[in-house]
């Protein structure tokens, strides 16, 4: 059995502030309440086979071991595999006029995935949302700063 969870939502800014401040994987729980801490444990930061750990808070404890499957300013993928649940997540980032529309999606398979009913399927996407608002309002800080700088 599988799940598929997605989500979609806009920035007021361009690709290249969503990507500055989503590739500080270090920095994730500094702007996002879902995240207790996240780090890189082998390879280079987004290259394709490297991994990390991400110890979640929502929408409950959980740690995951993650390998990257893609990386880059407008595409991002993982595998993450943790409490017998695995998870291939993707983000993208694409320009939509003046802003950014970020997406993901999420396919959770594995034994502890036939324990995730419809109101925990909620509230991870309920985490997407905090993740994406928290995503956005950190990136279009830093437009309106290059912007006051110009």
């Amino acid at each position: 059995m599988s799940i598929r969870l997605e989500y979609e939502a806009t920035a007021k800014c361009r690709p290249e502030h969503i990507w500055q401040v989503f590739q500080k994987l270090e920095q994730w729980a500094w702007w996002n309440p879902s995240v207790a801490r996240s780090k890189w444990t082998s390879g280079e930061p987004w290259q394709k086979g490297s991994h990390f750990r991400m110890e979640l808070e929502r929408p409950r404890r959980l740690a995951f071991d993650c390998e990257v499957l893609e990386g880059s300013a407008n595409k991002v993928a993982w595998v993450g595999r943790g409490n017998l649940v695995t998870g291939e997540h993707w983000f993208t980032f694409e320009q939509n006029g003046d802003g950014t529309v970020m997406k993901t999606w999420e396919t959770l398979s594995g034994f502890g995935s036939l324990f995730i009913g419809k109101g925990m399927q909620e509230k991870t996407v309920e985490v997407y949302k905090l993740w994406f608002d928290r995503l956005a309002a950190e990136a279009e800080k830093l437009a309106r700063e290059e912007r006051a700088r110009a």
